[in-house]
């Protein structure tokens, strides 16, 4: 048996869960719905972001069954770490003693290791999603929510959005599958890759849709079909699946995609700007899901055509959410001297795959300018990084899709892109930087201590300086795409 009761309605697993057992547990109580947290050393946000989640389930999801599960990547074979699994143990024991008999009965919690799930132990994300995704199939399920379990927003209040979208897509669309994606407010040092490459890619699929890479996604079980009709690649188990995900559902013209705003995304904020292996690895998930369809359909093609439009999304908005802004907040993680450093010592290791994909004109600029970095500069002096501004980052995304598409493999753009990145991320951290005051290294320097925006000026800042800024590039990127069909 993969899974031992613990207390009523609360399941406890252990490594390489036997295929069909967690459906088993969803068909005997009846599940319509699943919530699934994936983990990996989660365990001091899991638990109370369960419990929040299992004491709004009954309120929100009337009538129904609810399935929660904790994917948890922290205990291996090889590392029996068992805290982030306690922490949701303990938390959903508590949480369903504080229900009614009548909610008790009408919610279930398992806490379980995914390694060796169907003879596979690659670690990551995507491993932890396909157990629920393949799970899910003939087993009653209706709806999957899927949250990071890092996350400190009250999930009750967004489950109670989730379950309205249900309900009237249902009325206005029927049967039609759906996948709904979230707009929220991320602090802007995080999340670079959302805003600077993987929002303006999907536009080459017929659809801007920033937020399917952001982990907080809901999906009918027609979407989850998707999942387990897909190839299941190292990089997507890894790091890839939310932008296959988001992918995936774009192709599919009878799926309706949803965009809701939830305020913001109040969670570990991630320091993405390090060139490490999950950056490269993302973004080769979303130029692998551009050339898997290309090759399929003809789909990037099609889109590249002068006379294409954007498909909208289904928006709803704050006032449709009845969520309102959050501020994200303040943080320490942005260090300027580690950025000037990641740049300069990692360049070395993509130069030549920068100047095969941009060219020998931009690969002798960024050398250039990462020269200059190297030689350094007073405090006092104006913050500076190497000049990926918008317009020479899309000019570098237009070459990166130009190559990928004219020689159809991933390494070399995959490679250039997740060093210039970084550069374009730091160019737009800078400017906001500026924005608010802190122009010389010295000012930054002191600022990143504490960094953020006066909570006066939140909403405003994020809502003009960030969500829009994201925004105009993934357009600017979209509506030059004739520059790729020149490249090419």
């Amino acid at each position: 048996m993969s899974f031992k009761q613990v207390a009523k309605n609360l399941w406890r697993g252990r490594n390489e869960p036997r295929v069909g057992s967690l459906r088993a547990l969803w068909q005997e109580l009846g599940a319509g719905v699943i919530v699934g947290h994936p983990t990996f050393r989660n365990e001091g946000a899991i638990g109370r972001l369960l419990a929040d989640g299992v004491r709004g389930a009954a309120a929100n999801f009337p009538g129904r069954r609810v399935s929660f599960v904790v994917s948890d990547g922290t205990y291996t074979a090889a590392s029996p770490d068992t805290s982030t699994m306690d922490a949701a143990a303990a938390a959903a024991e508590e949480a369903l003693d504080s229900l009614t008999r009548e909610m008790r009965d009408a919610v279930q919690v398992v806490v379980t290791p995914y390694e060796g799930y169907g003879g596979d132990s690659t670690p990551g994300k995507g491993s932890a999603l396909k157990m629920i995704f393949d799970e899910m199939e003939d087993s009653g399920a209706s709806l999957l929510v899927l949250a990071d379990g890092d996350l400190r927003n009250d999930m009750s209040q967004w489950q109670e959005v989730f379950a309205r979208v249900e309900r009237e897509h249902r009325q206005t669309f029927g049967d039609r599958p759906f996948f709904v994606t979230a707009r929220y407010a991320r602090h802007f040092v995080d999340a670079s890759l959302t805003r600077f490459i993987v929002g303006p890619l999907t536009t080459l699929m017929g659809q801007y849709v920033p937020g399917g890479i952001s982990g907080d996604i809901v999906l009918s079980s027609g979407a989850v079909a998707h999942e387990r009709q897909s190839e299941w690649t190292e990089a997507r188990r890894k790091y890839g699946t939310d932008i296959s995900t988001t992918f995936d559902n774009i192709a599919d013209a009878k799926t309706v995609i949803y965009e809701v705003y939830l305020g913001a995304k109040l969670h570990d904020i991630t320091d993405e700007a390090k060139l490490s292996v999950m950056p490269g690895e993302v973004i080769g998930a979303a130029l692998e899901r551009l050339l898997y369809w290309e090759k399929a359909d003809g789909r990037v093609s099609h889109w590249l055509q002068p006379d294409r439009e954007l498909v909208p999304l289904e928006t709803w908005s704050a006032e449709r959410t009845g969520i309102t802004f959050v501020d994200p907040g303040y943080t320490d993680v942005f260090d300027v001297d580690a950025k000037v450093e990641t740049l300069v010592s990692r360049h070395a290791d993509f130069e030549a795959d920068i100047r095969e994909v941009q060219g020998d004109e931009a690969a002798d600029r960024v050398a250039a300018a990462v020269a200059d970095l190297q030689r350094g500069g007073a405090g006092d002096e104006p913050l500076a990084f190497i000049g990926v501004d918008r317009p020479a980052w899309t000019e570098m995304m237009h070459r990166a899709v130009a190559h990928l598409l004219t020689h159809g493999e991933l390494e070399a753009p995959k490679r250039s892109l997740s060093y210039l990145y970084t550069a374009a991320f730091l160019e737009f951290v800078k400017d906001r930087l500026a924005d608010l005051g802190h122009r010389t290294v010295d000012e930054v320097r002191q600022a990143q201590k504490d960094l953020g925006v006066p909570p006066h000026e939140a909403e405003a800042f994020y809502d003009d300086k960030v969500d829009r800024e994201s925004q105009t590039l993934a357009m600017s990127f979209f509506n030059g795409r004739r520059r790729i069909l020149e490249l090419m």
